[in-house]
């Protein structure tokens, strides 16, 4: 049960999926829309796979078209009924784009289109094509070519035209078109299962080429490189056809079973087979770089060898099985970031604190001591304070690493320094290790005196190796803001940077401490780390995780977003930001940010967990292990799609309507929205994090994981806009305009009341001197008589207490809130407290309104802030992140937890935290 949890973790899309090869293989195996996954296909044969220009991947399956939206499926469906117990009537061989949008379906029973209107698929050209469409292509004029298993047909919007390769035998095996591809305008190639066809689109004409290569029995499909086509046969084997000079060439023939479908991208070439899986061909050399197979293991293989259907896109591989298996997708390997194995060890699943490379050995610091490991004989060796009988490590927490005069010292929490010869695997004792017993070390630091330099808890400490002397740097004998120093740095002016508890400083040359040159922040908030770029920029992350940054020559400061635990800088000039949920890089001038989430569990810890060594790869302290990144490595950016727009919970417009560029006019009543959205890269839902603004409500981005939908609930009247985009990713954004219109039935409410009131006045008024004329004379009425008033009617939107009433029912609501605590439960509802309290819920509604002049969730939360403000108080927020503490204290999401604190407190947790521990 627990292995299966674990595996949940790493889906894909959806829970459910596998994870399937070994750690040394090309790609990662996933299986989609069966059984045991939570995003299922209406149909499991997939037959047909394509990517449109948006980037979507569709599939045609036995019953469906289904368009992929990262955790589910768009299905279209076909508007005539299916008839019989045909297990896939409709089954869908081939799927278009002719121009933006315009979809096009070739099925077993003929043409269809697709309407976006309905999500349906409707019939064309019932009459002419009421068989087998086998194969569909355009050209850049938008003409669509339409293989059957009767000829070719054309279709240029207007006619429909038909091109028998063998007029004489209409029932000939060459009238079948097995797959096309377009050469230029008005030139196509046509396969059939005998050889190869070059039709002129305009005049129809023909020319016929044959294969002399009988052993490779009859053709199945062909793809176009540049200038050859690869063509895949019955018996296994690929051939090539020359265009330029119009000859035939055996090209590969590795297998003995008939290929299916072919797919290209970059070089390489994939093979979808009928009983022994795919294969991915380099066409450089013709040779197999990877294949797979199902049967190997099971649960950790392709669905099936019988593939259908195979699509290349950015890397990844799609595979449609040819039985009732659903899909497959192999994803390929991140070769950036890699966990570091070597021989028999294994840093998964170790939560690694610290890193050092040397010449001939790796140390790798973590909570319960350190590894070395021999990175020519890979022997590993484990040292910690229980297998070292000297007494000279103190502690398992390893916080630091430095490798000086042959010897690795050993930075600990609360054990101070130790001196370690991995050649003898024994400690040594040092005037510096005697001086440092029992206190933390941060960081070490040599300058270009060979002197070393120690950031700890109790101060910073200098060692001379000459001379042997340790020499202590604290607030009372140099005017340090702290006593406890995290960081310490030299730039490039040889200014000397201490960051400590209490503030930036720069030790000169007298040993003294100043900070007369720095702003004032500088001089109260923790430093935690500091970096210089190439440029000379310098960075300051602070305790807080806030960034602060200044030019070369401290004249110019400003603070960066991003939190910042560590930085540093790789040698294309681009910044690594460590985070607890993964990596940030910026690019030099520090306005492009690509964020890449904890891919398998990458996330930094506390402290310096970045560094880069001679080769110029970057080596990251993971929760999960150690773990190499690649900086020169292709990353490819993956768009954002806004999928769907629902008001009042129905849907409203799919992405085929909603556009940036215009405005959605909605009525008054129309404003409780939702947007849908997903990554065109297809990632796991836990590695995407999004950040969203509603401009007109929202005043910051908003930052949203694990989450493929957003909500905003009775949105007054006005003009808004709705932007998504990756975490900190300002080219991905992807925007939603619509309006709201003012709510006027009060004037029209009002205009009907007047209306009757004086429909009233009228009536009484008549009705009065119809009285006195049947009683009275007329000369003896009395004009001056006042008018009988009429009493205005008076009405209440809500019920009427008095404000002894509403204090009983305020007082009962605050009781059971302080008491039973119920506020903790985080999907607390409204009708909950009024039945706990013995009150109908729209009588709390109208306390609410009118007497507490607050929402409910407001009055909620307000108790929630308070619950989180205690537990500052006592401590907890030194063992909990701040997520889960709010979720302690009944917050249900992270920004709704940000939003009331700031509400509330008028601060951010952050903030609020900062200034407490001050205090």
């Amino acid at each position: 049960m627990a292995l299966r949890k674990h595996i949940l973790v790493f889906l894909i899309f959806f829970i459910g999926v596998f994870h399937i090869f070994a750690s040394d293989a090309n790609y990662i195996i996933y299986s989609i829309g069966n059984e045991g996954t939570t995003c299922k296909f209406e149909d499991t044969r997939v037959n047909c796979i394509y990517k449109d220009s948006d980037g979507f991947i569709w599939i045609g399956t036995g019953l469906t078209v289904e368009r992929i939206n990262g955790q589910y499926t768009l299905p279209y469906h076909f508007t005539e009924k299916q008839e019989g117990i045909t297990p896939s009537p409709f089954l869908v061989n081939a799927l278009i784009e002719n121009h933006k949008h315009d979809f096009w379906v070739g099925t077993v029973q003929g043409l269809w289109h697709m309407n976006h209107n309905n999500f349906t698929l409707e019939r064309m050209f019932a009459k002419e094509i009421n068989f087998s469409v086998q194969k569909l292509a355009k050209d850049e004029e938008n003409r669509l070519y339409i293989g059957t298993v009767n000829g070719l047909y054309i279709y240029d919007g207007k006619e429909l035209r038909h091109i028998m390769i063998n007029e004489k035998n209409i029932l000939s095996i060459n009238n079948r078109i097995l797959d096309i591809v377009v050469q230029s305008p008005n030139s196509v190639w046509l396969l059939t299962t005998n050889g190869i066809v070059l039709c002129d689109a305009k005049s129809g004409a023909l020319k016929q080429y044959s294969s002399s290569l009988s052993s490779c029995g009859q053709f199945k499909c062909f793809i176009k490189v540049k200038d050859k086509l690869y063509i895949g046969t019955e018996k296994g084997g690929l051939l090539t056809f020359d265009l330029l000079h119009q000859t035939f060439a055996p090209y590969w023939n590795d297998i003995k079973v008939p290929v299916t479908n072919l797919t290209y991208e970059k070089g390489i070439l994939g093979v979808a087979t009928s009983g022994q899986g795919i294969y991915l061909l380099s066409l450089t050399n013709g040779k197999s770089i990877y294949s797979a197979i199902c049967g190997t293991e099971p649960g950790q293989d392709l669905l099936s060898n019988n593939i259908s259907s195979i699509l290349l896109s950015q890397g990844d591989v799609w595979c449609g099985t040819g039985y009732y298996l659903g899909l497959n997708l192999l994803r390929k390997r991140n070769e950036a970031f890699r966990r570091y194995d070597k021989g028999l060890f294994k840093s998964k699943d170790i939560s690694i604190r610290s890193h050092l490379s040397t010449k001939d050995y790796r140390f790798i610091g973590t909570r319960e001591g350190f590894y070395y490991v021999n990175e020519q004989n890979e022997k590993i060796h484990y040292v910690n304070v229980q297998n070292d009988k000297s007494g000279k490590l103190r502690s398992n927490l390893i916080f630091s690493f430095y490798e000086y005069g042959g010897e690795i010292l050993i930075g600990t929490c609360a054990g101070g320094l130790s001196a370690f010869d991995p050649r003898t695997g024994t400690f040594n004792e040092t005037p510096l290790t005697r001086t440092c017993v029992s206190n933390d070390i941060f960081m070490f630091l040599e300058d270009e005196n060979n002197k070393l330099w120690l950031a700890t808890s109790d101060g910073l400490y200098s060692y001379d190796k000459q001379t042997q002397t340790v020499k202590e740097y604290n607030a009372s004998n140099s005017n340090m803001p702290g006593n406890i120093v995290y960081g310490i740095y030299q730039d490039s002016s040889k200014r000397f940077w201490v960051g400590t508890d209490k503030g930036l400083a720069i030790l000169d040359s007298t040993g003294k401490c100043t900070q007369n040159i720095l702003p004032e922040a500088f001089r109260k908030e923790a430093i935690r780390y500091i970096y210089e770029g190439r440029d000379g920029t310098l960075f300051f992350g602070q305790l807080n995780n806030r960034l602060f940054i200044s030019d070369k020559s401290l004249n110019h400061f400003r603070y960066l977003s991003p939190i910042c635990p560590s930085i540093v800088q790789d040698d294309q000039g681009y910044y690594w930001l460590g985070q607890w949920d993964g990596l940030l890089r910026v690019n030099e001038k520090l306005d492009r940010f690509t964020f890449f989430p904890a891919i398998n569990d990458l996330a930094a810890n506390a402290g310096p967990p970045i560094s880069k060594d001679k080769n110029g790869l970057l080596w990251v302290c993971g929760i999960k292990g150690l773990f190499m990144v690649n900086p020169l490595a292709e990353f490819t950016p993956s768009p954002i799609r806004i999928t769907e727009m629902q008001v009042n919970g129905k849907l409203y417009a799919n992405d085929y309507k909603l556009s940036a560029d215009s405005v959605i006019k909605l009525k008054s009543n129309e404003n409780t929205i939702t947007f849908r959205f997903t990554s065109l890269g297809y990632e796991s839902p836990e590695l995407i994090k999004y950040e969203y603004m509603l401009e007109g409500k929202d005043s910051i981005w908003i930052e949203l994981a694990n989450e493929d939908k957003v909500s905003y609930f009775n949105l007054p009247a006005g003009n808004y806009v709705f932007q998504i985009r990756k975490f900190l990713d300002l080219e991905s954004v992807n925007r939603v305009s619509f309006s709201i219109k003012q709510d006027r039935s009060w004037l029209t409410y009002a205009t009907i009341t007047g209306i009757l009131l004086i429909a009233i006045f009228i009536f009484v008024f008549r009705k009065r001197k119809t009285i006195v004329s049947a009683t009275t004379p007329v000369e003896s009425v009395n004009l001056d008589q006042p008018e009988t008033k009429i009493p205005a009617s008076s009405t209440e939107s809500y019920v009427k207490l008095s404000d002894e009433e509403a204090g009983d029912v305020i007082h009962t609501l605050k009781k059971y809130m302080q008491d039973q605590q119920p506020y903790l439960n985080v999907d607390l509802k409204q009708s909950d407290v009024a039945a706990a309290i013995g009150y109908p819920t729209y009588l709390l509604s109208a306390v609410f309104t009118h007497y507490l002049k607050m929402g409910y969730y407001d009055f909620v939360n307000s108790y929630r802030v308070e619950k989180f403000k205690q537990a500052i108080s006592e401590g907890q927020h030194k063992k909990y992140t701040l997520v889960t503490l709010a979720e302690k204290c009944g917050f249900k999401s992270k920004a709704s937890f940000f939003r009331a604190f700031k509400k509330f407190t008028g601060t951010t947790p952050n903030e609020y935290i900062q200034q407490y521990d001050k205090e």
